[in-house]
Formats: structure tokens, C-alpha cells, sequence
């Protein structure tokens, strides 16, 4: 039995690799509907170096791309944490699409290191201006994420950000503690 296992873990590890092959030379194709469909076959990866190259086409020039990339990093399993700061750095960007920056805000809540997420969350909320009202109802989608992803609300108002400030203030160290444990433990399990 445990040897079955083995088998089935050694091809799926090889079928991911094989996917990888695949990717690195459907992504260049000129037509921005192949680069989709492209991204859309590493659903579900768990290997750092798959998230890798999704975590770069993050940035690919056509907006469906990045889409279905952040979209796609949101089914993965990133134990390494690695599309961390790709999807934060588009979350935080007021001048990235919303769809796209949703798109990430979806994905990074599926992540597993709190401590370095909820500051890409924070920001994005605490940085809309009163008079940006078109980021309104976007904040408080990413409010009701933030939310979910910490186990705790303060609503969507005026003194939200203020609110998770002083949250984040009390809480930051033991998170990062955590956080530190469970990548320990996932090295671990890396080198197993």
C-alpha cells in the first residue's frame, strides 16, 4: 500500500512537471487566449516551482492573463508562500484593474502566512481616500475578505483601517511567530 502511494506521488509530481514543460512554451504564444488556457492547466499546483511561473504571469501584458493567473494562484496550494508579494504588490496598485486587483486579494486570502498578508489587505483598505469614491465598494470587498482570512470584523466604515491598525498592532508578533513555525514546517516537509 504505502509503496502504491509512493507511485501515485512520484507521477503526480512528474505530471506537474510535465504541465510546467508545457506552460513555459504555451505562455509565449502571441495570442492572449492561448496564454490563458496555458495558465488555466496549472490549476491546482502545489510546486513552488509552478507558483513561480504563475506568480510571473501575473504580469503578462494582456489583462486576461494576469487575470486568470491570480485567479488560478487561488486554487493552488502555496506552501512556500512565494506568489505572496506578486499578488500584493498588484492589490496595493490603484492603478490596476479592480477586477484584477479583486482577482488577488481572492488569492492571497487562500494563503497560509498571515503575517505577511494582512499588510497588502490593511493597505489596500486604509489607503482609499474620501474622495475616491470609486474604490468604495472595492474596499469593502476586500474589508469582507480581510475579515474572513483574519476571523474577526470591524465593519466596513469609517474607522475600520483605525480599528485593524490597532489590531494588527497587538497581534502583529505572534502572527509572524506562527507564521515562521509554519514555514519551518513546511521545509521539513520539502526535504522529506
Amino acid at each position: 500500500m504505502r509503496l502504491a502511494l509512493l507511485l501515485l506521488a512520484a507521477l503526480l509530481v512528474r505530471d506537474e512537471a510535465a504541465l510546467r514543460d508545457a506552460f513555459a512554451k504555451e505562455i509565449k504564444a502571441k495570442d492572449a487566449a492561448k496564454r490563458v488556457e496555458a495558465v488555466k492547466k496549472l490549476a491546482g499546483a502545489k510546486e513552488e516551482k509552478t507558483i513561480l511561473l504563475l506568480a510571473h504571469a501575473l504580469k503578462d501584458p494582456a489583462l486576461d492573463v494576469s487575470k486568470a493567473a491570480a485567479a488560478t494562484l487561488e486554487g493552488c496550494t502555496d506552501g512556500g508562500g512565494v506568489a505572496i508579494k506578486a499578488l500584493g504588490e498588484i492589490l496595493v496598485d490603484k492603478k490596476a484593474d479592480l477586477d484584477l486587483r479583486l482577482a488577488c486579494a481572492k488569492a492571497l486570502v487562500k494563503e497560509r502566512y498571515k503575517s505577511e498578508v494582512f499588510p497588502y489587505l490593511f493597505t489596500t483598505i486604509s489607503t482609499i481616500e474620501p474622495a475616491e469614491r470609486q474604490f468604495y465598494k472595492f474596499g469593502a470587498e476586500v474589508t469582507h475578505l480581510l475579515d474572513g482570512y483574519m476571523g474577526k470584523s470591524f465593519e466596513a466604515g469609517k474607522t475600520t483601517a483605525d480599528r485593524w491598525n490597532e489590531w494588527w498592532m497587538d497581534h502583529q508578533a505572534e502572527l509572524k511567530k506562527a507564521d515562521e513555525k509554519m514555514h519551518e514546517e513546511w521545509k521539513k516537509e520539502q526535504a522529506k
